[in-house]
């Protein structure tokens, strides 16, 4: 039996105003053939779990290309012709294949495609035909339509987030997909939208909240005999599309009926607790004011507005500005910022620099900041992810300068990283669990490298590109009316 395996996953912002290009992707993990499999083999990915079930089940995996794309704004149209053009060069000299499994995000946008990945899917389906089964994963934060559904023969999406279940998602998918190729499953999906967007910083699916809560409803469904997968969809409030939202998609073994049943029942109950879903956060004043207060540990301050992991640039000032305003003392903070790290090289480990730092991508961050410290530390802005997410996948957020501002450590990368992996520190020397105060710049996702080591976690409403307060967003094509920006 003989799988191709690929994809190409990106969430896209809208509302960040830069274009993502081919330079974007080149930074990112593009890897094609036998490098695919070299790079995720070790990883806590969904590739790594295709790779874990075709080693058990004596399966020909037939890599071809995998764009693993940093989140940012909206996608070139050439970059998506450029690279869906090469996944089906790839895909058809691949020879005869029994399935093919696909990698998405499912809030993929560009310039002229608003449901990207159903296109894509819709070209791979037309490429290999309707006799070869096509299966895709998908992000929690996939905005999902009936165009992804009507290319593919099952879906199966993440359950976690912070996402720390990719491996056992591709698995699952992998699985499934030899089934089907095997002639034992027979799988139908239906698919249920309610009006809903749900805010982020309520899509938590551990400890307490209505999404837990909803996943918990959803694992219980998913053992009822002949349903396959039970997929809840959070949604990705940033990309302003039509279909943009949570949803419920289920797969059953040739039973539609059941499916949409499974996802009308799930669906109903998201709506019962809409209300629920919505959440307030203090502003960066109120939130570094507890942080200086907090004595029992380390305080890691949730920078909402400018959510790496959502697409936004990485350079924020608010909350390092008022960390220094307020004399903050043991902090740190992680802003992107190419000219800066270059003017600290140039000025050389144990030397004082002034600096601009931040505010430069857009006027939705804060503006550029004036500091001036000790350089202390140069490096190469490279480490490998250790624990539950992304475990074993190399990183590199270019060269990186760490900069001594006094009460507050100033560390600047080249390339704009999210915060995810305590080694991205520890590469620079710097222990996170002996600091008194990080800013990351996240939503949820943090949680699970800095959930273990915080005393606190402080949720903050910061300006920028994933306001929490969806109100404040202007939004053009997505369907309404919808809740929580219209009354229902």
């Amino acid at each position: 039996m003989r799988i191709a395996i690929g994809g190409i996953f990106h969430e896209s912002n809208t509302f960040v105003p830069q274009i993502t290009s081919m330079e974007d992707v080149n930074r990112s993990h593009y890897h094609t053939g036998k490098e695919i499999i070299d790079f995720w083999r070790d990883t806590t990915s969904e590739i790594a779990g295709y790779i874990d079930v075709a080693n058990q089940d004596n399966v020909e995996l037939v890599p071809t290309l995998m764009a693993w794309i940093m989140p940012s704004g909206t996608v070139s149209q050439t970059v998506y012709d450029e690279l869906s053009q090469e996944l089906l060069r790839l895909i058809g000299s691949a020879g005869q294949l029994d399935g093919v499994l696909l990698c998405q995000h499912g809030a993929w946008v560009t310039e002229d495609e608003e449901c990207t990945d159903g296109a894509l899917l819709s070209l791979v389906r037309n490429a290999v035909g309707e006799d070869v089964p096509v299966v895709a994963t998908l992000d929690f934060h996939a905005n999902v339509t009936s165009q992804m559904l009507d290319s593919v023969d099952a879906v199966v999406g993440y359950k976690t987030y912070p996402h720390v279940d990719q491996r056992e998602t591709g698995a699952k998918a992998a699985r499934l997909i030899i089934d089907m190729a095997s002639g034992g499953t027979r799988p139908k999906m239906a698919l249920n939208h309610p009006p809903l967007i749900v805010n982020i910083m309520r899509q938590l699916t551990c400890d307490e909240g209505p999404m837990a809560d909803v996943m918990a409803i959803a694992a219980e469904a998913e053992n009822t005999p002949g349903v396959l997968a039970v997929n809840v969809f959070g949604g990705f409030a940033y990309s302003d599309v039509p279909h943009a939202g949570c949803s419920v998609m289920t797969v059953t073994d040739g039973e539609k009926s059941l499916a949409q049943a499974t996802a009308d029942d799930l669906a109903d109950e998201v709506w019962r607790r809409r209300h629920e879903f919505a959440k307030g956060l203090p502003d960066a004043e109120e939130a570094v004011r507890a942080a200086i207060a907090e004595t029992d540990g380390l305080v890691v301050l949730a920078d909402t507005g400018d959510n790496v992991g959502g697409g936004s640039p990485g350079d924020g000032t608010v909350l390092l500005s008022e960390l220094l305003e307020q004399g903050a003392d043991g902090a740190l903070a992680l802003l992107c910022d190419p000219d800066a790290v270059a003017k600290a090289i140039e000025a050389g480990v144990t030397n004082e620099v002034t600096l601009s730092v931040g505010g430069n991508h857009d006027h939705l961050h804060g503006t550029p900041l004036s500091v001036t410290g000790t350089v202390r530390l140069i490096s190469d802005g490279r480490w490998i992810n250790r624990g539950e997410m992304h475990d074993g996948v190399s990183e590199n957020q270019g060269r990186t300068a760490v900069v001594d501002l006094g009460g507050v450590t100033l560390v600047l990368t080249e390339r704009k990283h999210y915060m995810w992996n305590l080694e991205q520190l520890r590469a620079i020397g710097i222990e996170p669990k002996d600091q008194q105060i990080i800013v990351n710049k996240s939503a949820i996702a943090y949680r699970a490298a800095y959930g273990p080591i915080a005393a606190t976690m402080i949720e903050v409403a910061t300006p920028g590109a994933c306001p929490v307060d969806l109100s404040a967003i202007s939004y053009h094509r997505i369907k309404r009316p919808v809740f929580p920006l219209d009354a229902m």
